[in-house]
C-alpha cells in the first residue's frame, strides 16, 4: 500500500488517493457480500459504519498519504507497525485491556523508536511533523478498532462490516477531495498512477479486508495480528527495491525498537496452572 500511495502522489492529491482506494475497494468489498447476501441493514448499523469509517479509514489513510509527501514508503511502512502499542494504549484507557508492566516496557520501547526516528530528522521540521502525523494516524486505527470492538462487532458479518465502513469512507472522501483538491485531469494521468490507485484499492483495500477477516476467522484475532510484523519488511524491502529508497541506521535501529516493543506488548502471560493434589 505504501508503495503505491508513494507512486500515486507523484500526479494526484492525497484525498483522491484516498477516495479512489475506498471507491475501488468499497465496490470489491460490495461484489462479495451481494452474492452472500449480507448487506448491512438498519439504521442504526449505518450510523455506526460511518462512523468507522471515517475514524479507521478515511481520516487516518489521508493523513498516511499527506505524510508520505515529505517520508519514503519503507519509513512510513516502519512507523506505522506502532498500530498494535497505540491500539492497547487506547484500549486500556476505555477499560478493554489491561496495561500490564510487560505491556507498559513494550509500549515505551515501541515509542522510544519513534522517537529515536524522529531524532534523526530534527533538522527537518517537514519531515518531523509528518512522523508525528503518521502517529496520530495510528491513533485513528486503534480509536477505530476499539470502536468496532465496542460498538460494532457481533451486529453483521465482518465481511459486511469492512463493505459499510469503507463505502462510508468513499462517500465522505470523495467530495471533500472535489473541494480542496479540484477535479483531477483523468486523461492526463500516467498509466503508472492509474494502475497504482487500481492496486491499491482492488488488493491495499478490498482484497485485505477479505484477507484478514478470513485470517481471523481461521486463526483467531491475535495471531492474526502477526501480520504487523511483516507491514514494516514488505515496505521497506519494496521501497528499496522498486523505489530506489535509502534508509539511515537511525530509521532501522527505531524500527527494530518499536518491533520489539510491539512483541512485548503483544504478550499475553500464561494462565496460572491448577496445582496437583497431593
Amino acid at each position: 500500500s505504501f508503495l503505491f500511495i508513494e507512486i500515486a502522489l507523484r500526479e494526484l492529491g492525497p484525498l483522491w488517493i484516498v477516495a479512489g482506494r475506498t471507491v475501488i475497494g468499497g465496490l470489491v468489498l460490495l461484489s462479495v457480500v451481494v452474492v452472500r447476501g449480507a448487506l448491512p441493514r438498519g439504521r442504526g448499523l449505518w450510523l455506526r459504519l460511518i462512523a468507522l469509517g471515517v475514524v479507521n479509514n478515511a481520516v487516518p489513510w489521508t493523513a498516511i498519504a499527506w505524510a508520505q509527501q515529505r517520508l519514503p514508503s519503507g519509513l512510513t511502512g516502519l512507523l506505522m507497525a506502532i498500530v498494535p502499542t497505540t491500539t492497547l494504549l487506547v484500549a486500556a484507557g476505555v477499560g478493554l485491556e489491561r496495561l500490564t508492566p510487560r505491556r507498559l516496557a513494550g509500549l515505551l520501547l515501541a515509542m522510544g523508536g519513534v522517537a529515536v526516528i524522529v531524532g534523526g530528522d530534527v533538522e527537518q521540521p517537514g519531515r518531523v511533523v509528518a512522523v508525528l502525523v503518521v502517529v496520530l494516524a495510528t491513533l485513528g486505527y486503534a480509536t477505530g478498532a476499539v470502536f468496532a470492538k465496542s460498538q460494532v462487532s457481533g451486529l453483521a458479518p465482518p465481511a459486511t462490516i469492512a463493505t459499510g465502513q469503507v463505502l462510508s469512507a468513499a462517500a465522505v472522501t470523495l467530495p471533500v477531495a472535489w473541494l480542496v483538491e479540484g477535479a483531477p485531469d483523468l486523461r492526463a494521468l500516467d498509466a503508472g498512477t492509474v494502475a497504482s490507485v487500481g492496486l491499491l484499492g482492488a488488493f491495499g483495500t478490498g482484497l485485505a479486508f477479505l484477507l484478514f477477516y478470513t485470517l481471523v476467522a481461521r486463526v483467531g484475532a491475535t495471531n492474526a495480528t502477526l501480520t504487523t510484523y511483516l507491514i514494516p519488511i514488505v515496505a521497506v524491502i519494496a521501497g528499496t527495491w522498486l523505489l530506489d529508497e535509502r534508509l539511515g541506521l537511525g530509521a532501522l535501529a527505531g524500527g527494530a525498537l518499536i518491533l520489539v516493543g510491539i512483541a512485548l506488548a503483544q504478550q499475553v502471560a500464561d494462565p496460572p496452572r491448577p496445582r496437583e493434589r497431593a
